[in-house]
């Protein structure tokens, strides 16, 4: 139990650093046109990354029952996020430290959720190809229309 809370105040205090990395990396603007371009939206898209991790803080955290399954909806996000900017297919604009921090945070959130080690509810099939879709569409959807 002591386990499960301090890997949850973990992803926590990680997402939280991250998003004040994002906040001091992104430019606001008071210009209208700007709240026009699309490109000025996607610079918040890693907020959304930094959000799914402290979710799933939270989740494990409070013992959710779905955590396992936010914890490998998060997981695979971040590990194609990885894969397709190793391959060369998608810009990865998190950074060199929020990437290493996100790939440690996502290889322990898959562990944790396919060895079901708090006793959680078992991943299923069903959802393991529903959460490989999801980060998968997030993937592309965050990075791909830039």
């Amino acid at each position: 139990m002591i386990i499960r809370k301090i890997i949850g105040s973990a992803f926590t205090v990680v997402a939280l650093v991250t998003c004040l990395i994002f906040i001091s990396r992104t430019e606001f603007s008071i210009q209208l046109q700007a709240w026009v371009s699309f490109k000025y939206y996607m610079q918040f898209a890693p907020y959304f990354i930094s959000i799914m991790l402290f979710s799933c803080g939270v989740f494990l955290f409070q013992k959710n029952v779905k955590s396992n399954f936010a914890m490998a909806i998060f997981g695979y996000t971040i590990l194609e996020l990885n894969l397709l900017n190793w391959i060369g297919i998608l810009p990865n604009n998190l950074g060199i430290y929020t990437t290493i921090m996100f790939g440690c945070c996502a290889l322990a959130a898959l562990w944790i959720a396919h060895a079901n080690s708090f006793n959680l509810e078992k991943l299923s099939l069903k959802e393991i190809l529903i959460s490989i879709f999801i980060g998968a569409l997030e993937s592309l959807l965050l990075y791909n229309l830039q």
